[in-house]
């Protein structure tokens, strides 16, 4: 991996926006659907709740495939490092 250290602020970045996306589509979605029906808050708390649950959900699935892809570079990196004895 070229540039370690931008590609993991690149991930802390993507894993914000993820989740402040998905909240910010609940919170547009309970606003609206709370000013069409019953115009008392409570769909707009129960949608953000959704999109916070929805984007951290998404949002550590996102890490971990980032992890997963760090580990399959060490453990090749690891092998690469061992060589076949030819020092």
């Amino acid at each position: 991996m070229p540039n370690i250290r931008l590609s993991k602020y690149g991930i802390v970045l993507n894993f914000g926006i993820t989740v402040i996306s998905n909240m910010l589509v609940g919170f547009f979605i309970g606003y609206y659907l709370d000013r069409w029906t019953f115009n008392n808050k409570l769909l707009l708390v129960i949608f953000v709740l959704l999109g916070t649950a929805s984007g951290l959900y998404n949002g550590f699935k996102y890490l971990l495939k980032e992890a997963e892809k760090y580990d399959k570079f060490d453990k090749k990196d690891d092998h690469h490092d061992r060589g076949d004895g030819n020092n």
